[in-house]
């Protein structure tokens, strides 16, 4: 019995094998090499497109919340303009809500209506054009204060520094207006730009031309004639390439010969004017007023044109 019941367990183990091989082998009979090669296609597609969804998503923007001045500015005004654009201001406002604090927050949602306010403002502004730069900067901050708040400050930071900048060059007595030679004048100017460097960009004096173009604004009127003209090759020869050199040179001859054609000119016409007031004294005391008039204007349009001619 016992060599019986070893037989048949054994026997229904080779059998209970053979079945599992062979519906093994039925089964991968079924999936045709085609199939196969589809559902790995397949699978190849949703991972690429997986890492084409990963690489197009943006990275979070920190620009609202983490910079101030004209930076902060334009990343305010790119939110608005984009959102508008593509019409879901109210999704990405409260996409914005959860990344930013507070204040940060109603400055954004705030932004247009103040922008407009101030816009509104200023145009209604009854500063006299006369007016000093001190008092027209002040008008400025005070509308800005009363519709932007302790924001003002946020946004404006540079635009003020700015303001500050040209008021300590309009004071009389400003570090420029102290000198009186060149020397003084090009090591004034040399150093502030040094104590200024940090503010180059933003009052748009990074480049050589402008740093060149701001110097000359800056020459005080009581400087000598030939100090200034120091003043000006020194500069140019600092900071202008020479091909820049020669073209202030040409320019500033073309403004020469304008202006001594306009002297010449109006010289010219005084003369033509002595000369016919004593002609209609004399010569043609006896023309009557409408032949006169048709007279002196054809000689004013003869020597307008004889002048132009050369």
């Amino acid at each position: 019995m016992g060599s019986v019941y070893f037989f048949i367990t054994n026997e229904n183990k080779l059998n209970s094998v053979e079945q599992e091989s062979a519906l093994s082998k039925i089964v991968s009979s079924t999936i045709q090499p085609e199939d196969m090669a589809s559902n790995q296609a397949k699978e190849q597609v949703h991972v690429k497109e997986q890492m084409q969804v990963n690489e197009n998503m943006p990275e979070q923007d920190t620009s609202l919340q983490d910079t101030q001045g004209q930076t902060l500015m334009e990343a305010i005004t790119s939110f608005w303009q984009q959102c508008r654009r593509h019409n879901n201001c109210d999704e990405l406002l409260a996409e914005q809500r959860l990344l930013l604090d507070d204040d940060r927050y109603q400055l954004l949602i705030n932004f247009p209506v103040n922008q407009q306010e101030e816009q509104r403002l200023m145009g209604e502004s009854l500063i006299s054009q006369d007016a000093s730069l001190a008092d027209k900067i002040a008008n400025v901050k005070a509308i800005r204060e009363q519709v932007w708040g302790d924001d003002a400050a946020l946004l404006f930071q540079q635009q003020d520094t700015y303001y500050d900048y040209r008021l300590s060059l309009s004071d009389p007595d400003s570090r420029f207006n102290q000198t009186q030679n060149a020397d003084d004048f090009i090591n004034e100017y040399n150093t502030m730009l040094a104590e200024r460097a940090n503010d180059l960009d933003s009052f748009a004096l990074s480049s050589d031309t402008a740093k060149y173009e701001e110097a000359l604004q800056l020459i005080p009127p009581s400087m000598p004639e030939d100090e200034t003209a120091r003043i000006k090759a020194d500069l140019a020869s600092q900071y202008l390439t020479a091909s820049e050199r020669q073209s202030i040179v040409n320019r500033e001859q073309q403004v020469d010969k304008q202006e001594q054609e306009i002297t010449d000119y109006q010289q010219g016409l005084n003369e033509l004017e002595v000369t016919l007031a004593n002609e209609r004294a004399t010569s043609k005391k006896t023309m009557n007023d409408e032949d006169w008039q048709v007279y002196k204007a054809e000689r004013l349009y003869q020597y307008r044109l004889n002048f132009f001619s050369f």
